[in-house]
């Protein structure tokens, strides 16, 4: 029968006839089945036969209307499992065409009425296609979305004590509730998932690699790391090495291309990741990140440079601020005078100033006693990240590039970084490279670090050189090209 409905759809006439003849066959067929809805292999073959009998009574517009009220019979009754009516009615409903109202109030109303007497394992799907019923039958979804809310709450006592899959559930919770409209479990289960973060232990795990020719290979690239490090740092000078962290291509745009014709392994896997601030995101594309793996290789030789730069004297507090007034935008006076004959706008050199000159003072205390005290950097890092965002506004007023936007009421919003960062004129001059990078540094497509910086998400042990020195990479970046201040400058 199965090899039937193959050959049908693989002739190129499609002959008519012969699709009758498959539907006659296969109401034949399910009509002369028996078996015990217990045998979950039977049911699950039964329902794979009424859904080709359904996909080609819908095709050629023969007995569809005969086949769902087949299957409608068969509701009331114990001849299928739970499971395989719902999956038939979820298969009806999403691939049905002209589909009348009275069989989704059919589907709707049955699974109401059972819904209170199913097994844990199905409810959850049975909740979900009454969501989608309602929304086919105009009705609020409202209902189903809070019991979703509660079965995910339910699940949490299925668990070991102090679980880090608290946050799961909690999370899966949290948003039913916020469909369902329902305020008091919203925060009841806010306050729940807060508290269950504090017990999450995200521990850091080492994999020693045994790969004998990858190790080689590593090693030899850190060797020619080295070497050039050393050339840079001993035969060049400040301009030299700051013109080097700022042309280099250090950071290569991630391109991430999909072979859907392959599927790994690892998508039948659920992947949950935990942000800094241990939220949670189903995302299976943040389960590895080959960008984030450059950048972490690109840091070491960063790194290097400092390190050696700041041993020879080359690479100090003077020597960079004395790069960024002579060879950056950073240098110019963006201030103006108002009508009333007030100074506003703002002067750049003397904002970046303290957030360098505090990480220098913490780096080389650092380098003289072999030690990393990441108190010392937060102050330098919530400077600079916020910084950040001013001077990429103040580089995108200088190209006339739009920073705020007018909403309907009238009122004016500033535009967000990802879309500063997305504006074709920016782009036009930014290399793509680089925009890259920014993103990754302070949007959510990466480190999130404004985000966790203004809504203070960072802990102390959140804090460190690397992340400075990334910093200072995007700094010297931003600030190679030639713009000057707009005459008549206006603030927002």
């Amino acid at each position: 029968m199965g090899q039937l409905y193959r050959n049908l759809q693989l002739s190129p006439q499609k002959h008519i006839d012969y699709a009758k003849e498959a539907i006659e066959s296969y109401f034949s067929l399910l009509q002369n089945s028996s078996f015990s809805n217990q045998d979950n292999l039977l049911c699950r073959s039964f329902g794979k036969y009424f859904e080709n009998l359904f996909v080609l009574s819908q095709t050629i517009n023969y007995k569809k209307n005969e086949a769902v009220g087949r299957f409608v019979s068969l509701l009331e009754t114990d001849k299928l499992n739970d499971f395989t009516k719902y999956s038939i009615m979820d298969f009806i409903v999403a691939n049905g065409k002209k589909i009348d109202k009275e069989t989704f109030q059919t589907f709707f109303d049955y699974s109401k009425k059972i819904i209170e007497n199913l097994e844990s394992r199905v409810l959850e799907s049975y909740l979900n296609l009454l969501v989608t019923l309602s929304q086919k039958l105009s009705a609020s979804p409202s209902e189903f979305h809070e019991k979703l809310g509660d079965y995910q709450i339910s699940q949490i006592e299925t668990q070991k004590k102090e679980s880090f899959v608290y946050s799961i559930f909690y999370s899966k919770a949290l948003e039913e509730y916020r469909k369902a409209g329902n305020k008091s479990k919203i925060e009841e289960t806010a306050v729940l998932l807060e508290q269950s973060k504090k017990k999450i232990d995200l521990k850091k795990v080492s994999v020693e690699m045994k790969d004998e020719e990858f190790n080689k290979v590593l090693n030899l690239w850190w060797e020619l790391i080295q070497t050039k490090t050393s050339v840079l740092v001993e035969k060049g000078d400040s301009k030299d090495i700051y013109e080097y962290l700022t042309v280099e291509k250090l950071f290569t745009k991630s391109v991430e291309v999909k072979d859907e014709t392959n599927m790994s392994i690892l998508d039948l896997v659920s992947t949950y990741v935990f942000d800094v601030n241990k939220n949670i995101s189903k995302d299976k594309s943040m389960a590895f990140n080959p960008y984030f793996l450059q950048i972490k290789f690109s840091l070491q030789q960063i790194g290097l440079i400092f390190s050696k730069g700041i041993e020879s004297g080359k690479i100090s507090f003077e020597s960079l601020m004395d790069y960024l007034k002579s060879k950056t935008w950073y240098r110019y006076d963006f201030t103006y005078e108002m009508p009333d004959g007030k100074i506003e706008g703002i002067n750049w050199i003397d904002l970046l100033s303290p957030s360098l000159q505090a990480f220098f003072v913490q780096q080389e205390i650092d380098l003289k006693t072999s030690s990393h005290n990441s108190q010392g950097y937060v102050l330098a890092i919530d400077s600079l990240v916020l910084k950040f965002e001013g001077l990429l506004r103040e580089f995108s007023r200088a190209l006339g590039a739009q920073t705020i936007e007018i909403k309907k009421n009238g009122t004016k919003e500033r535009i967000s970084f990802d879309k500063l960062l997305d504006n074709e004129k920016v782009r036009a001059l930014i290399p793509e490279d680089d925009i890259a990078f920014f993103k990754f540094l302070f949007t959510s497509d990466g480190m999130d670090l404004r985000n966790n910086i203004a809504h203070s998400f960072y802990s102390t042990k959140n804090y460190s050189s690397e992340k400075m020195l990334l910093l200072i990479v995007a700094l010297l970046r931003l600030g190679n090209f030639k713009i000057e201040p707009k005459k008549n400058n206006t603030s927002e």
